[in-house]
């Protein structure tokens, strides 16, 4: 049960990725890609996966720390990572260069793409 979803995080210097689920979040993954790289400076710097895990846990899953679940960060080896059981497509992002891709669709790099505001992305219909 759940609506279960990732964003996971690469860059070139690391073999492992950075993977952040959330139990409840469905959509807000790609949500909240696309919020932090509308205004973000800190594409190609690790603070990028703080600011991720912010928007998608805090500001949009309403995370408030010990005591509250649905939101967990891990690394993951990229040769052996599964995603599992989720419920929405995941998102993964570059953040070498902030290019991040869902269910097939490319965005560009940050700051150079915004959803249009009537779309549904990474959840049911």
């Amino acid at each position: 049960m759940g609506d279960r979803s990732l964003i996971v995080v690469s860059n070139e210097q690391n073999t492992n990725l950075i993977v952040m689920y959330g139990h409840w979040s469905g959509s807000d993954n790609l949500t909240a890609v696309h919020n932090v790289m509308a205004d973000t400076g800190r594409v190609g710097d690790h603070y990028l996966v703080a600011e991720l895990f912010h928007e998608f846990s805090v500001v949009l899953g309403g995370y408030a720390g010990i005591g509250s679940n649905g939101f967990g960060i891990w690394a993951d080896r990229t040769e052996t990572f599964s995603e599992g059981w989720v419920d929405s497509p995941s998102v993964y992002v570059n953040q070498d260069t902030g290019e991040y891709s869902c269910n097939g669709e490319s965005f560009g790099n940050y700051k150079n793409s915004s959803p249009e505001p009537d779309v549904v992305y990474g959840g049911g219909e």
